[in-house]
């Protein structure tokens, strides 16, 4: 059975304290001189895929080309990407996570799960890992039901 109203109107609750709660911890772990929240997350996609297109990114995640492409250009001014030109379409360029920029999220993801483990120091591992598959799962249905859009924000 579906999820009612009701329930879909408190997850959507959840979502946002959530998404607020993200957003003040992780913006508390970034240290001085260190890319923005945005452009850590970006590295991070670059990091964990190896190397890609921008525009593979910005149609998954839903958003203008420009958007991603000047993140990008910041990434690679701080040295933290590279990129090169497509074997096969030398307009597209391939992107990827630099030493440097894979030491940048080494921090931050050390500082970050230094962190969270202390916030959920009474929670058993069993149970993080639960919530975690369960988000996980929720976040890929979520996902697969986005229709595509276009760079204004239609749907096509």
């Amino acid at each position: 059975m579906a999820p009612t109203t009701e329930t879909c109107v408190e997850l959507i609750q959840q979502f946002r304290e959530l998404a607020q709660l993200r957003h003040a911890v992780a913006h508390r772990q970034i240290e001085q001189g260190e890319p923005s929240l945005a452009l850590i997350s970006l590295l991070s996609e670059f990091e964990r895929r190896g190397e890609c297109a921008g525009g593979t990114l910005a149609q998954e995640r839903a958003v203008d080309p420009s958007v991603i492409s000047r993140q990008i250009a910041q990434l690679e001014r701080g040295g933290l990407v590279s990129r090169r030109p497509a074997p096969g379409d030398g307009r597209v360029h391939l992107i990827s996570a630099t030493a440097k920029g894979a030491a940048v999220l080494d921090g931050w993801r050390r500082r970050q799960t230094e962190w969270l483990r202390r916030a959920l120091d009474g929670w058993p591992d069993d149970d993080v890992h639960r919530v975690s598959s369960l988000i996980e799962a929720m976040a890929r249905a979520v996902r697969e039901a986005l229709e595509p859009t276009t760079p204004t924000g239609a749907t096509r």
